[in-house]
């Protein structure tokens, strides 16, 4: 395996555009069609390659943003607090190093042509290009928000072109609209949006390779997406991220398998997207059908990360964190027989900082309350002794660094939370 090409760009965002189909049924493919026209408005446009990366990247994240609010939503929802949404959306991005240029872009996504006009010739370095790639997305995004799943899709081609054509020169660029015009007369764009989507980042995808270290800040990037949903969660990404890699240096694991125990711990809850935010932050004891629900999670982590080329390993580790030893666990029931080193470590860090980070209703355990509740788990066959053994024996550095990645993870939320009530204000 080489870590300087562990995996590439096309299966990471591949991975990103199926995770926030998770978010909302309402909303599923919106940000793949968005994506896709966009791309090819890019393309028609006369961009150059890195303008239909960013395009790309772009539109697949425009809506990061809306994964913080509580509230269920879909697109007309959405789209109703827009500029709010892509305010929070850039600061999401904040210090993911390549995608500056991207953050600024989903800040003004919401922006009319005539406001981002004025407002990249000031700012931006390359403005035309900027405000091309702004203007691609915004008109992409209005078009696939247009669609009536219910309804043939080439029936309501002449009525979307009507109703965009309206803003010529004020909400859309001359220059974007001809070139959507110009594509709107070929029936296989329209039919691939409504048809196809799961096939088309195959078609848009940047292919470019990604070393580990690249993929370890990117998932970290994700793991906010999957945690920002709700206060209850805030945190704990981080926390079993910065535990797993604590307890695998400890348990004598080379650099890089730590590396990729940090991604694993990034993304274990991903598949957390599919659960609704009412059984996330249910107060009181969960129902047996909320609990089934809950118990998809770790399926569908396993299935998007298996979906990532080179993740293989880190899809085991992810979504069996909920297995145990004794084979009782969720949702594989697989047993000790088939749970490695990095499975076991997995699912001790889940416990370890689900029971001692910060939440909302209660304080984190403390050391004594902590480890009593994981050596329960080992006397009940649930989870690994020696791991256990190792975390007690190097509690202070294994608590220190979930303690120091949780607190950042939170603040970083919190510090958005409060922007976002502001905006309202």
């Amino acid at each position: 395996m080489s870590y300087e090409s562990f995996t590439n760009m096309r299966s990471l965002l591949n991975a990103l555009a199926i995770s926030m189909n998770l978010i909302n049924r309402d909303m599923e493919h919106h940000h793949e069609q968005t994506a896709y026209l966009a791309y090819q408005i890019g393309l028609e446009m006369g961009l150059e390659s890195e303008a239909l990366h960013d395009i790309i990247y772009g539109a697949l994240l425009h809506d990061i943003g809306a994964v913080i609010s509580p509230e269920p939503q879909n697109i007309q929802e959405i789209e109703s607090h827009g500029r709010e949404i892509a305010a929070i959306g850039a600061k999401m991005l904040e210090g993911l190093e390549g995608f500056e240029t991207v953050a600024a872009i989903i800040e003004t996504n919401q922006n009319s042509y005539q406001e981002n006009r004025a407002l990249f010739e000031e700012n931006c370095e390359n403005s035309e290009t900027c405000l091309d790639i702004a203007q691609a997305i915004h008109l992409a995004d209005v078009v696939t928000s247009l669609f009536q799943y219910d309804q043939p899709i080439l029936n309501q081609v002449r009525g979307i072109c009507d109703i965009v054509q309206r803003f010529r020169g004020t909400e859309f660029s001359p220059k974007a609209l001809d070139a959507f015009l110009k594509l709107s007369k070929q029936e296989y764009i329209w039919l691939d949006m409504a048809l196809n989507p799961q096939f088309l980042m195959v078609f848009t995808g940047d292919i470019r390779p990604i070393s580990l270290d690249e993929a370890v800040k990117l998932t970290k990037f994700m793991s906010r997406i999957i945690d920002y949903r709700s206060s209850f969660t805030a945190m704990h990404s981080a926390g079993v991220a910065a535990s797993a890699r604590r307890l695998a240096e400890l348990a004598g694991m080379d650099e890089e398998t730590c590396k990729m125990m940090t991604i694993a711990g990034y993304l274990h809850d991903v598949g957390k997207l599919r659960v609704p935010n009412a059984i996330l932050e249910k107060p009181g004891k969960l129902t047996e059908e909320e609990f089934n629900i809950v118990k998809e999670h770790t399926y569908y982590t396993r299935w998007i990360l298996m979906n990532i080329d080179g993740f293989e390993q880190i899809a085991d580790w992810a979504g069996f964190h909920h297995e145990k030893l004794n084979g009782n666990g969720y949702p594989f029931h697989i047993d000790a027989s088939e749970l490695d080193l990095g499975s076991r470590i997995m699912a001790v860090a889940d416990i370890f900082s689900a029971i001692t980070e910060i939440r909302p209703y209660r304080a984190g355990m403390d050391r004594e309350h902590a480890l009593a509740v994981l050596r329960q788990n080992v006397e009940n066959g649930a989870i690994c002794g020696e791991v256990v053994r190792l975390l007690e024996e190097n509690y202070e550095t294994v608590d220190s660094a979930r303690d120091r990645e949780s607190r950042e993870a939170g603040q970083r939320y919190f510090r958005s939370l409060a922007e976002k009530k502001a905006e309202r204000a």
